[in-house]
């Protein structure tokens, strides 16, 4: 029995030539299988990454683009990035020139004249996009023909998109205007005539300004661009047909500035014709031809 034992082991115990190869072979061919194995998972893996990257990017191609605008006026007036509020807002200003009437869900039956002649219709409607205390995002929907009476816009920046129809955008830029001033000045000049207002000083303004824009727009029109000096006034009027317009301001009306009060708009008309560009504007109590009805937002829910 152990000659026999002996004989299959080799006859000394060890494991034949024979043996070995047999044992070697096995052992590749499982190096083989498992490297196959490792292979085909690594490229499942890699499949699974680039659809989850195409995914990714279809998500973000996808973004309304309503709702990149809104995030980005938010990034742009946002305190903590003031420093570069000019390249900001030229963004911002990008985005707003692709806008289109559907981005917001805008009601088509606003641009039917015959809806106008109601009874009792308001000849603006305003409908509210959104807002906070940092930002107003609103539409606003002109009847044929009228004109939003002339108006400031006290230390703000706005941005006025024409999404329907076709508006006479006429501009006033305080004049003499330094092209540089201080943030600080401006704030002080701000909270000067805020104050006068707060405390019931109802000495009218009256200024001189030059005319800084004097252009039709349309829905393919670029934004128009206010800042706190720059074109600060301004009267919208709609032409042969009814048209709407997006407009962010920052801050919004009735804001408070701090120490002072809520930040008010006052209306104008121009008393005196300087020259072809200069004219003097003087106060004056709100329109009664101006007021307005609302209408719900119909675009995307803004997060």
């Amino acid at each position: 029995m152990k000659d026999c034992l002996k004989r299959s082991n080799g006859m000394d115990g060890k494991m034949t030539f024979v043996d070995s190869f047999a044992l070697l072979s096995c052992r590749i061919i499982s190096t083989f299988f498992k490297r196959q194995n490792l292979l085909c998972a690594s490229a499942s893996n890699f499949h699974m990454d680039n659809k989850d990257e195409a995914k990714s990017n279809m998500e973000i191609v996808n973004i309304p683009p309503i709702i990149s605008t809104y995030r980005q006026a938010l990034h742009t007036f946002d305190e903590k990035f003031k420093s570069d509020i000019s390249t900001n807002l030229n963004k911002l200003k990008r985005m707003m020139d692709n806008l289109k009437a559907d981005d917001l869900g805008f009601d088509q039956n606003l641009n039917n004249p015959s809806a106008w002649k109601r009874p009792n219709k308001a000849p603006c409607t305003y409908i509210e996009v959104f807002q906070n205390s940092l930002v107003n995002m609103s539409i606003f929907v002109l009847k044929p023909g009228f004109k939003m009476p002339l108006h400031d816009h006290p230390h703000m920046h706005g941005l006025l998109k024409v999404i329907s129809g076709a508006v006479r955008i006429r501009s006033f830029t305080e004049y003499p205007l330094k092209e540089v001033a201080s943030t600080i000045d401006f704030a002080a000049r701000a909270k000067h005539e805020a104050a006068r207002i707060a405390q019931g000083i109802h000495k009218r303004r009256r200024l001189f300004a030059e005319v800084s824009q004097d252009n039709i727009c349309q829905a393919n029109s670029e934004t128009c661009v206010l800042t706190p000096t720059i074109s600060n006034y301004h009267e919208i009027e709609a032409l042969n047909m009814p048209a709407a317009f997006f407009d962010i301001l920052s801050p919004p009306y009735d804001t408070l500035i701090q120490d002072v009060g809520p930040r008010r708009c006052r209306y104008y008309y121009v008393a005196n014709e300087i020259s072809t560009n200069v004219v003097e504007l003087q106060e004056t109590n709100v329109p009664e031809c101006f007021y307005c009805d609302q209408a719900p937002y119909l675009g995307p829910m803004l997060i």
